[in-house]
């Protein structure tokens, strides 16, 4: 997501002086472990904070911009996953 706010902003001329992410999240780790079944394995929620250097007036742009972020995507909307395992 930090990738893609940055890359988009560049492209719109929109400027970035500095850029900290942090992320984290809230996981039951009954689900994890699959201790409980009536807990689902992934996070309950996940929290994107970013620290920018920038005009004020950037700041719902950049906002609009993370939703651009194939990560973004594949969290918030699903996708499908094949997984295959080979023997050597």
């Amino acid at each position: 997501m930090t990738t893609t706010m940055v890359y988009h902003a560049a492209v719109r001329g929109i400027k970035l002086e500095e850029v900290e992410s942090e992320l984290e999240g809230d996981i039951d780790l009954k689900g994890f472990l699959a201790i409980s079944d009536k807990v689902r394995p992934g996070y309950q929620e996940i929290r994107v904070n970013f620290k920018v250097k920038t005009d004020i007036e950037n700041v719902d742009r950049l906002k609009a911009l993370t939703k651009l972020s194939p990560v973004y995507d594949v969290v918030s909307s699903g996708t499908n996953v094949k997984v295959q395992i080979e023997t050597k």
